[in-house]
């Protein structure tokens, strides 16, 4: 008897901004963000109309005395369409492929809802089994609990420069104190998101769970009385501002949090109801609210909204990231391009150029005290989507103008996809994040240094995002903790 049993693998994917799930990716979906089987009501479909399509594949293949089980991950959109993002078959049977066209083509799905509305993007999974030549098919819930599990051990980095010796001479010269689930309060492990205010307080997002840090105790702030259980509550990015205000995405709400006073902002009173993050630039007092409808400029409780329908030259409203540099030059990553509006309001796409960043989303900004911008990159559109390390990298612009640009084949990078780029003003270095290769220590002169759990304290080579306080101190979101990084 032929048997094909296909394996469940999860991949590495978190529960606030998930990923593929299974070993076969499929790369004809749009991923920029979804989450993982989530809303108070969960996505599923109209039963009557899967059942027909069981009906049409049991039809259309010949089974015989074939046995097995797939599984398939399923991204639903408010729409009602489907689309597959992965599965566990590598045989390439010709099975599945029929089963990926016809969910493919399946326009029944109902979407999640979170708060009454419809969840933009949620994957669920599905699990097909075949037995006594009959298909069967129906959705498969995850278990939150051991899917985060499944992450909460250290990741080994993959360092992709095999050209460049890491000397780490400076290594010795930094401590670094870890939070954790074992050692303190912190509910996950998974930190995802962090942030400073200016009292000296560290703010984070753990397994979606707002958390506070101050002075070196970890707290919960008070319960947001917004929903009916609070329990439900996950917050998705996360901002200060000039106020002290603190700022979250909650899937399909903004909130803020201001003196243990919750709010949440509607529509009509901020424009959008969703942002992928939330940029504070200390020197203007503004709050760069970026989303996937535009670009909310928040500055003394005034609202502005940048999106296509005032700046023609947007490549699109769904903004990843922007900021302001010491020139007033607003510079603007969306995930179909980037641009730059420049003092007198002009504005310069990049996407039809031959400039640098002509194939990137700016994802992260930094400038020195010389007015030299440093800039995290992603590479919207690749030729090949299978490729780990992308031609991502850094750029670099001089305060003359002149642009560099950094990866693995050219200088001492470990790993070309960057999470946060951070200007050290009092060692006058940038550190840079990857959630492969653990954090970068680059002096500005050539000089590359990298840490990760293998050759220092940090506990783990994930690290998805930085900041720091207002003492100079830098503090790492890892997937193992809060990491702080001090000189000794």
């Amino acid at each position: 008897m032929k048997n094909l049993f296909f394996c469940f693998l999860v991949f590495a994917a978190s529960v606030a901004s998930a990923q593929n799930l299974f070993p076969v990716k499929l790369e004809n979906c749009n991923t920029e963000r979804f989450c993982l089987d989530c809303g108070e009501i969960k996505s599923s479909y109209d039963e009557e109309k899967f059942d027909k399509l069981l009906e049409r594949l049991n039809k259309k293949l010949n089974l015989g005395k074939i046995e097995g089980t797939l599984k398939v991950q399923v991204l639903v959109e408010a729409n009602g369409r489907g689309c597959v993002l992965s599965h566990t078959d590598r045989s390439k049977a010709g099975i599945t492929d029929e089963i990926v066209k016809e969910l493919n083509k399946f326009k029944d799905w109902k979407p999640a809802y979170s708060e009454g509305k419809p969840v933009d993007r949620n994957s669920v999974n599905l699990i097909f089994t075949i037995k006594n030549g009959i298909l069967d098919g129906k959705i498969e819930r995850v278990d939150m609990e051991a899917f985060a599990k499944s992450f909460d051990h250290p990741k080994n980095p993959e360092i992709f420069n095999k050209n460049y010796t890491y000397s780490n001479q400076n290594l010795s010269r930094y401590q670094f104190t870890i939070w954790n689930s074992s050692n303190s309060e912190l509910p996950n492990n998974s930190v995802n998101h962090i942030v400073a205010d200016s009292k000296g307080n560290i703010i984070a997002i753990s397994d979606s769970e707002l958390i506070v840090l101050n002075e070196n105790v970890i707290k919960l702030p008070p319960p947001n009385p917004t929903i009916e259980e609070a329990k439900k509550r996950k917050y998705f990015a996360l901002g200060v501002d000039a106020q002290d205000k603190i700022w979250l995405d909650g899937l399909s709400s903004i909130f803020s949090l201001d003196n243990n006073n919750w709010k949440t902002y509607s529509t009509d009173e901020l424009g959008v109801d969703n942002a992928y993050a939330f940029e504070y630039n200390s020197v203007t007092g503004e709050l760069f609210i970026c989303s996937k409808d535009g670009l909310i400029i928040s500055k003394s409780n005034h609202f502005e909204m940048l999106d296509k329908s005032k700046i023609k030259e947007l490549p699109s409203n769904r903004v990843s990231f922007a900021m302001r540099d010491s020139r007033n030059r607003l510079w603007i990553g969306t995930y179909d391009g980037s641009v730059m509006i420049d003092n007198d309001g002009k504005v310069i796409s990049f996407k039809d150029t031959n400039h640098i960043l002509k194939d990137y989303c700016i994802t992260s900004m930094a400038e020195d005290e010389e007015g030299n911008l440093y800039f995290g990159l992603y590479e919207f559109n690749p030729a090949d989507r299978k490729i780990v390390n992308r031609n991502e990298g850094i750029a670099i612009c001089s305060k003359s103008g002149s642009w560099e640009h950094f990866t693995t084949e050219n200088s001492g990078i470990p790993f070309n996809h960057t999470t946060c780029v951070l200007y050290d003003r009092k060692e006058k270095i940038l550190w840079i994040s990857t959630d492969r290769a653990g954090l970068i220590r680059y002096d500005l002169n050539g000089g590359w240094e990298n840490y990760h759990n293998l050759n220092s304290d940090i506990p783990t080579s994930y690290i998805g995002d930085m900041c720091f306080d207002s003492f100079g101190n830098l503090y790492l979101a890892t997937r193992q903790g809060i990491v702080k990084v001090t000189s000794k």
